[in-house]
């Protein structure tokens, strides 16, 4: 947790000050969606597919109502996991899941018995996470709002690197997980583990200290003049162009080299993978070369879009014109969760309405934002010179056209980095962010509304 606390130091400082540019090794551009017939390759078949058993009786078994996803992968997620999950939910409804493969197999069992789920539970990051839900809704097919509203109730266990939407739901796993003996850790997550099983039976009594919480999605598509708009995009959380896009690519070219080389593998995968891309490769370019500034081109196509104007008291205010803001930024980032993650609250405006999502242009000085990181991360920045260092848009439906202003953001000059949900997805020009018209239902682990007190 420190190294993630000293990056996200340095992600306000740098990132959302002006944001900065990357290099990659070799360019990776957005794959398109599509479905995957396990029949079409004889290598992959149900054994894939398979739920975690280790061959032993397991005790405290559901009546198969919760569905638990472990993604291998995950930072925290580890061997002792696998068996503690099983001994709580029954092995037939446990499913370890290293490659795309297997979690979308994994989607495809869930869909194909969802009249038995009524609770799927994604333990890893708000990768892991965001990719569930879009293999959940590929796998259920159609139209992806009506997908959304077939999904079963999320109870999300944050074992990732960032894990914002975690912070959202109350169940903040990982600094817990840090602390104190084994047998402490195991014990928590234990507890955690049975209250989800509970809620899955239906067992939860009214008077206890769960209820569920909803909160939107953005569907991320990547428009072309003169093309048919893509049938589905992609869905995610929070998403954005800048500092944290070309940080997190740089971070995906040196843990692939790492892969490739063998060097470092384990370390340079972890979080203190992210500090070494940040010092040894995004920050000297952007202090030598300036690969800082993107330039944008801002839309929207909702008639009902606000702009949070901090000189009057965050008063909202139409924007009119379907054009918002044209020129340079160090970072735009939009989220229907508060929570970019590691307790950043980036999207302060995110949940102020039911089904808009907020979109934010970091436009403020390095000084400036070094000075101010701890109102920053509590989410209580305002800008409220007419310099508008920080623009805040709140909307369903946003298009962008972004650009380097250097000469060549990557090597064949194509695009410019792009994440969503903390992963670098790939290059781009153009991209459209519209909130999906169903939310998802999480589990929450914050106690309800007080209504009374005696």
């Amino acid at each position: 947790m420190p190294h993630r606390r000293l990056l996200l130091l340095c992600l306000v400082q740098c990132g959302v000050a002006n944001g900065f540019s990357v290099q990659p090794q070799s360019p990776s551009f957005l794959p398109e969606r599509s479905g995957l017939d396990i029949n079409s390759n004889p290598s992959i078949g149900p054994s894939l597919v398979q739920p975690y058993t280790n061959g032993e009786a397991s005790t405290n078994v559901s009546d198969g109502t919760t569905a638990i996803i472990l993604n291998t992968n995950a930072r925290s997620v580890t061997k002792d996991l696998e068996p503690l999950a099983a001994s709580i939910f029954g092995t037939s409804h446990v499913f370890c899941t290293t490659t795309e493969v297997e979690a979308k197999q994994a989607a495809d069992h869930i869909v194909q018995n969802l009249q038995s789920y009524k609770l799927v539970v994604p333990v890893g990051g708000d990768g892991t996470l965001a990719s569930m839900i879009n293999y959940l809704c590929d796998s259920i097919g159609g139209d992806v709002d009506e997908a959304m509203g077939k999904l079963p109730l999320i109870g999300y266990i944050p074992l990732g690197t960032g894990n914002g939407v975690g912070s959202v739901i109350g169940c903040r796993l990982s600094r817990g997980l840090a602390r104190g003996t084994k047998r402490r850790k195991r014990k928590r997550l234990e507890h955690i583990m049975n209250a989800l099983r509970r809620v899955g039976q239906g067992t939860l009594p009214k008077s206890n200290d769960f209820e569920v919480v909803e909160m939107p999605m953005m569907e991320v598509t990547h428009p072309v003049d003169g093309q048919v708009p893509t049938p589905r995009g992609d869905l995610c959380f929070f998403a954005g162009v800048g500092f944290d896009s070309l940080m997190l690519n740089d971070f995906k070219n040196i843990k692939a080299w790492s892969h490739k080389t063998g060097i470092l593998r384990d370390f340079l995968g972890s979080v203190a993978g992210y500090c070494v891309a940040l010092v040894v490769k995004t920050l000297p370019k952007c202090l030598v070369r300036g690969e800082h500034n993107i330039r944008v081109e801002l839309t929207s196509n909702d008639p009902d879009c606000v702009w949070v104007d901090h000189r009057r008291g965050d008063m909202v205010r139409p924007c009119g014109e379907a054009k918002l803001y044209e020129g340079t930024t160090g970072i735009l980032a939009a989220g229907t969760s508060p929570f970019y993650g590691g307790g950043l609250r980036l999207f302060p405006f995110a949940r102020m309405t039911l089904d808009k999502m907020h979109l934010r242009l970091g436009r403020i000085h390095p000084v400036d934002g070094f000075v101010n990181i701890p109102s920053i991360f509590a989410g209580s920045y305002r800008d409220k010179s007419d310099r508008f260092g920080c623009l805040d848009f709140i909307g369903d439906d946003f298009e962008v056209r972004v650009q380097s202003t250097t000469a060549a953001p990557n090597s064949d000059g194509r695009g410019y980095p792009f994440q969503h949900s903390g992963e670098s997805i790939g290059h781009v020009e153009r991209f459209r962010l519209r909130v999906v018209k169903n939310s998802v239902r999480f589990v929450s682990f914050l106690k309800p509304r007080l209504e009374r007190d005696d």
